[in-house]
């Protein structure tokens, strides 16, 4: 046993010397982390900026903690989440809010925003005066010592053939009720006198009586004056290749109906569904070049069309002051951005009362402003 004990565990004097070796390096592996800070200085971190920073930056965090909320008319149904965090609700309850209007239902009255478990009493009623439900008719539930009336809803000449969608919610038709009229219209069907708003189905008769003084019906196939008859036997004896095709004429781009549209070269049904469409969301062109914006327009096509174009008619205005983030995101020109930008400013300095208060909101780009510029209004 001896004998095997030391023929195993034998080794050669260079074996000896490399376990050794071996051994050495493991110790000094293993002490290093304990040597290193004796042979490398640490680095010094000069704290002094970072405090400076932050004695700087707590003063502007209580400042903003401190600032009273603004309030202002809004729509619960629509008004984003950053603006409800403006009217001094938790972000904990502007989520709620928009999660419950998302995933429950709309809120149909005030009362209904209660339904909120995360929204306490005392916002409530600092809140209620200001709630404005777009979608419904208005009610007139007020406290006192609130805010003045609110306002109505937009009232506009238009013609319910062509209105868009959008421009239907202002006059203050209700969604599901935009959706019915405009249903009827993509099948076929058409409002030949103002009294037919009465049919709409979801309607209110009170509110069709109201907008009846401002329909306008549009004539889409305007009776053409017989010819006589010297001209009619002249037909008759010269036919002519293309004697059935009508010469372009000049149309008011501000009061031309999608048939006429069509009359001009290169015009079909779908870019004159467009044209009146984008028409109706800017409230009328300003400008003739606006027309070159319509969503797929070629420019080519538009510079066939400019010859016959030419505009006689005013513009309709934003109510910059009466608007929510909503109503003002109708504009195709306005961004939920630029809105929520406008309602803050409102919130915070009140009125907008001119274009050149209305530059100070630095988050609408110059371009923006000179644009919007024919449609703001002040009042």
């Amino acid at each position: 046993m001896k004998e095997w004990f030391k023929e195993y565990f034998y080794y050669t004097k260079s074996e000896r010397n490399g376990a050794f070796i071996l051994a050495i390096l493991i110790c000094l592996f293993a002490l290093l982390p304990a040597l290193y800070p004796l042979w490398v200085a640490p680095p010094q971190v000069n704290l002094e900026q970072y405090e400076s920073d932050i004695a700087e930056f707590l003063p502007k965090v209580k400042e903003e903690a401190n600032r009273s909320p603004s309030l202002f008319f809004f729509d619960p149904n629509t008004l984003p989440l950053d603006s409800l965090q403006l009217l001094g609700l938790s972000r904990k309850t502007a989520t709620t809010i928009v999660r419950f209007r998302e995933k429950v239902r709309r809120f149909r009255n005030p009362e209904d925003l209660k339904d909120i478990y995360t929204l306490t009493e005392e916002d409530y009623q600092r809140i209620m005066p200001y709630i404005q439900l777009h979608s419904l008719p208005s009610t007139n539930t007020t406290v006192e010592g609130s805010l003045p009336e609110r306002r109505e809803p937009a009232r506009f000449v238009f013609d319910p053939n062509t209105l868009s969608a959008d421009s239907l919610t202002l006059l203050g038709i209700s969604g599901k009720t935009v959706k019915t009229l405009v249903r009827y219209r993509e099948k076929g069907g058409r409002f030949k006198q103002p009294e037919d708003l009465k049919k709409v189905y979801g309607l209110s008769t009170s509110l069709a009586e109201a907008l009846i003084p401002f329909v306008q019906i549009r004539d889409s196939n305007p009776k053409q004056e017989e010819p006589n008859e010297e001209v009619k036997t002249k037909q008759k004896e010269e036919p002519s290749p293309g004697a059935d095709k009508r010469k372009p004429q000049a149309i008011d781009v501000n009061r031309a109906t999608p048939d006429e549209w069509q009359l001009l070269p290169g015009i079909g049904p779908a870019y004159a569904r467009r044209i009146c469409g984008f028409r109706d969301k800017l409230g009328g062109f300003f400008d003739i070049n606006q027309i070159a914006e319509t969503y797929g327009l070629p420019d080519s096509t538009f510079q066939n069309i400019r010859p016959y174009l030419k505009n006689d008619q005013a513009v309709r205005r934003l109510q910059v002051n009466n608007l929510d983030a909503a109503g003002l995101k109708a504009h195709p020109y306005i961004s939920w951005k630029y809105a929520n930008a406008i309602i803050a400013y409102r919130g915070q300095h009140g009125k907008i009362k001119s274009q050149e208060e209305m530059s100070k909101i630095r988050s609408i780009p110059t371009s923006v402003q000179e644009k919007m510029k024919p449609y703001w209004s002040f009042e």
